[in-house]
Parts: structure tokens; sequence; C-alpha cells
């Protein structure tokens, strides 16, 4: 098939350029459906719902190479170690045919690809297509476990995350972590070894600045710049069949709203050699790294590091925005009342960590409405703002931490304080080594100081409770 292919579409002929398709390599839960709206948009672009198509050039190689006489893989259905030169002439043809009808119908010059997994299959596409272009799509590795356990809440299935859950079945932020190191790895290999065919995209670039973003992915791939694209992906022109993002088809803008939300994740649950693999890769991507200070009051909240970043969360720059005061002033009006009404009767009531100083903060993620935290001195019976220069958070002997909307639900009543920390939207970290009941007790404690319920009358065991709380940190 010739490099531009003329073929009918209504009625009208049509040019399309099947010599220089772009493929997306990403994982699942990583914004690649919004990629691929974005790419969909422009007028010479097209790019339809996963196809597989990557997985199926890999196919026609075994099967070519079979018929070709060529050696095989090893592992059966994987790409031969060489592809006989017949065969990806064979693959080509094929797939031409394909994307040329596709465009010639859509009334597009370009065919982009978007299919998870694709990093196993880049140097295969590359051969069979030298003049293709890459864009390797990331996203910090505890946003996309965030996100991946919120879009299978009943069990982990899909996104090819099955293999992982059933390695590790009582464990999804583990299996969850090796998926992102196993799909990230391959993709980040093949842009340093093809640094001219690659173009880096990350996740958190993507909704904090998209038109900046989509018009470098334009000035890449070789398209002229459309202004105003970020509003227009979202035009009903987009397809609809096949596999995507559960939550794009209501959506009608792009927020930066899910950056750090993975800072509710326990880094603990994630075993180290594990959690150093990652922070080797997430460091050379531009991320912070996961470690025991993850998620805990004082560090940023945006997952990228700061000279990496270019621009910044609408709505403002972390820790410059009042999105939080007004759940911050209720907390503190809370735990003043809660003191004041345990009076000497917190000391008994509240052994042995009735003497205890600790913080507790709210926080929106990415640091978009900034933090607010209070020091609570329980022997001085003082509610102080931690930014007071009376206050040294660093004297709190532990800390709880959730987003605004978090500490408005449960000071509210609409969510109990103990299911948000078992689902980690709250988070309670220790700057030691808790007894075996010190952390129920504080929680406990801190339950009674905000109001949420009365165990004046309890036995000290039945205030406790034995269910664990998750511990953010370490």
């Amino acid at each position: 098939m010739d490099r531009l292919v003329s073929a009918a579409l209504n009625g009208s002929a049509h040019s399309v350029d099947v010599a220089n398709p772009v493929f997306v390599l990403c994982m699942g839960r990583s914004g690649s459906t919004l990629l691929r709206f974005l790419l969909d948009a422009h007028p010479d672009l097209a790019c339809p719902p996963e196809t597989s198509l990557p997985a199926l050039c890999a196919q026609l190689a075994v099967v070519w190479s079979l018929i070709e006489g060529a050696p095989l893989s090893a592992n059966r259905g994987d790409a031969p170690p060489q592809v006989p030169d017949p065969a990806i002439s064979g693959i080509r043809h094929t797939v031409d045919m394909m994307t040329g009808s596709y465009l010639a119908r859509r009334g597009k010059r370009r065919f982009c690809d978007k299919s998870l997994g694709s990093a196993s299959f880049a140097e295969l596409l590359l051969r069979i297509y030298p003049e293709a272009k890459f864009i390797c799509l990331y996203r910090h590795p505890m946003d996309m476990i965030r996100s991946g356990i919120e879009a299978c809440p009943w069990g982990l299935n899909g996104y090819g995350f099955d293999q992982y859950i059933g390695a590790s079945p009582g464990n999804s932020v583990m299996a969850l972590a090796r998926y992102w190191l196993e799909n990230a790895s391959p993709i980040a290999a093949f842009q340093e070894q093809h640094p001219d065919r690659c173009h880096r995209v990350r996740y958190e670039d993507l909704v904090t600045d998209p038109e900046r973003t989509a018009q470098d992915i334009y000035r890449f791939i070789g398209v002229r710049e459309v202004p105003g694209i970020a509003q227009t992906c979202f035009s009903p022109e987009r397809e609809r069949f096949g596999p995507a993002d559960h939550k794009i088809w209501a959506t009608s803008e792009i927020t930066a709203d899910s950056v750090g939300k993975g800072e509710s994740i326990p880094v603990g649950l994630i075993p180290p050699p594990i959690t150093n693999a990652i922070n080797e890769l997430a460091g050379k991507l531009g991320y912070r790294p996961i470690d025991g200070e993850w998620g805990t009051p004082g560090m940023p909240a945006d997952p990228r590091l700061p000279e990496t970043i270019s621009q910044v969360i609408e709505g403002g720059e972390a820790g410059s925005g009042d999105g939080s005061a007004a759940e911050s002033a209720m907390l503190a009006e809370r735990l003043r009342a809660g003191l004041e009404q345990a009076g000497v009767e917190l000391a008994s009531r509240w052994a042995p960590v009735a003497s205890d100083k600790f913080l507790v903060v709210s926080r929106s993620p990415g640091g978009g409405g900034g933090e607010s935290g209070w020091l609570v001195d329980l022997d001085a019976r003082t509610v102080m703002a931690a930014d007071d220069a009376n206050a040294d958070p660093d004297e709190a002997e532990w800390n709880i931490l959730g987003s605004p909307e978090t500490w408005d639900a449960v000071l509210s009543g609409r969510v109990n304080l103990h299911v948000a920390l078992r689902r980690c939207d709250l988070r309670y970290c220790s700057a030691g080594d808790d007894g075996p009941f010190d952390t129920q007790t504080r929680v406990a404690m801190l339950s009674d100081l905000l109001g949420l319920s009365s165990w004046s009358s309890a036995s000290r065991r039945d205030r406790v409770g034995l269910s664990p709380i998750p511990v953010a940190a370490g």
C-alpha cells in the first residue's frame, strides 16, 4: 500500500498517511482516555477507543514467522526474537488496510492508537513503522494505585490488574504497586533507547496545564496547534464503543482534582524491595519518592518534584488557598469545646495518652486548597494553630490528616470516624512506636473530644476496641 492512501468515504476521496502512526504507551488509570480525547479532537488525528492493535501485530508476527520458518520465542505467544522482513511487510500491509479505511471514514489523516500494555510491543511497532512516534504516558504510582482501587471497589479486575491481585490476593496496594512498576519500566526503557521517537507526558502536567501539554504533543507529532482543545475535546464526536475510563462520559472539563489523592495510600503495605525499585524509576520521571513521610503533615501534597512543575494547579499554589479554612476552624472549635468539657476527667478517662501533644491537619489533595493544622496540648489544655509562633508541630507525638471534605463529613456525622480511618480518607501517623492499645485509645479520645460519641461511662477496654487502625507512614 502506498504511503499516501486515497480512500473513498461517502463518495469523496480523502488522503490519509498510514506510514506515520502515533502510539500511546500507557497503563490503566493513568489518564490515557483523556489523552485519547485530546488526540482524537485534533482535525488531523483519529484515535479510537482501545483496539489492542499492538498485541494483534505481535500475534501476526508469531503466525507469519512460523509460516516463514523463522525461530519463535521460547514463551508461546510472545513476539519472535527476529521477525523476518516478509512478515514485517505483511503485517504493515494488513494494518494499513484497517487504519487507512478508518481514517478515510473519519475524514482524518493520522492514526493514533491508545492500547494498554503497548510498551511490550513497542520495538516491533517501531520496526513495522520506522516513522512512527510514541507518546509515553506516566502517573505517580500512589495516585495510580488510588485510582485503581476506586475504579475496582469490589475486587481488582480489568485494566490488566487480574494477574497481579492473584499473586497477592490480600493486598491490593502491593498488587497495584507491582502493576505500576512492571508497566512503567518498559515504557521508560523504550523512551530511553529511542528519545527521538518518544515524547513524555505526565498525567499531573496534563490535567494542571492541558492546553500547554496538548500543544507540546501536537508539535511533537508534527501537526498544527489547535487553541482551546481542552474544552472542545469533550464534544459528542468522541466514539463511545470499546474500553474507556468509566468517568469520562460524565466529564465536561479537565480538572486537577485527582492529583495528590494517592497520599492516602498506606506506604507500609508495599514491601521495601518494590518501594525501592519504584522510587528509582519515579525519581527519573520527576516524581517524589515513597517513604516514611509520605502523606504526613507538612509534606508537599503534589506528587511531582517542585523543580519539574512548570504550571501550578488550578486554584493557586499549594498552601496559598483557603479551601480548608471553614473545616479547620470547625476542627479547632470542636477540639477546644471537647477539652473544656472533659476537664479534670481527661487524665483518668484516657490514660496513658492523656498528656499527649498531637496535630490535627486539614489539607486538600494536590495542595490546591492549602494546609491548616492545629496543635493540641492535652496537658496544657490548649489548641493552637500549627503556624503560630508559640507552636512547635515537631513536638507532636502523633497526628491525623484528612481533606477538608473528609473532615466536614466526619464532623457532620455523614461518615464515621473509624470508617474514614479504615479507608485511609483520614490518616493516623505516630512519631514513635505505639503500644498495643495506644493507637486505638488516641482515636477513641479524639472521637470523644470532637463530640462524635460519649464514652465516659464505658470501661477502658470497651472504649478502645480491638479493630486495628491503619498507620499512614512506615
